[in-house]
């Protein structure tokens, strides 16, 4: 479990490659658990617990989706598990450090304003956000063997459409 850890630590720290990830369906699922109730955490202090694990859950499905097709796609399909696998692992382990910073923002801001004010928490949430999209995008580029600007294109395509969709079909996320 450890080296699991410390495997998607490192590709968020870009020193390890895709091509490392095992190919093992039960981590698959793992990892897309994992990152199924970090995303639910992340979004259950606006949406709830239950709301926050079905906006969770399509949002994988629906990522997990498109990913297929765009390996298929570049006739990659075989790298389909790897390539979830990191970037469900890696994206889990970036969201879990955001946790903390959000209590850490409520505690600044008045609840009575109903605004979004810049603050330190917030900044480095953006960053996180930012470094999250790179590590997708990486390991993207890594799998699908295209050039980083089109990986980083592919992801934001990729969770623009994801977020579309679900609002359609679920409605947008609480104000």
């Amino acid at each position: 479990m450890i080296n699991y850890l410390r495997l998607f630590i490192d590709l968020c720290l870009f020193r390890q490659q895709a091509e490392n990830i095992p190919r093992s369906e039960s981590l698959l699922l793992v990892t897309g658990l994992v990152a199924v109730l970090s995303a639910a955490a992340n979004a259950a202090p606006e949406e709830g617990l239950i709301r926050g694990l079905l906006l969770s859950g399509c949002q994988i499905i629906l990522f997990s989706g498109m990913i297929w097709l765009a390996l298929n796609f570049k006739k990659k399909s075989e790298r389909w598990v790897q390539t979830l696998t990191g970037i469900f692992g890696a994206t889990t382990v970036l969201q879990l450090l955001t946790l903390p910073l959000f209590g850490w923002q409520e505690s600044l801001v008045s609840p009575d304003t109903g605004q979004l004010v810049v603050t330190l928490p917030l900044i480095i949430v953006a960053a996180i956000a930012i470094w999250s999209l790179t590590v997708m995008a990486s390991i993207l580029r890594q799998a699908l063997e295209i050039r980083i600007g089109g990986a980083i294109l592919l992801v934001i395509l990729c969770q623009a459409t994801v977020l579309f969709i679900i609002s359609m079909l679920i409605g947008s996320p609480s104000p």
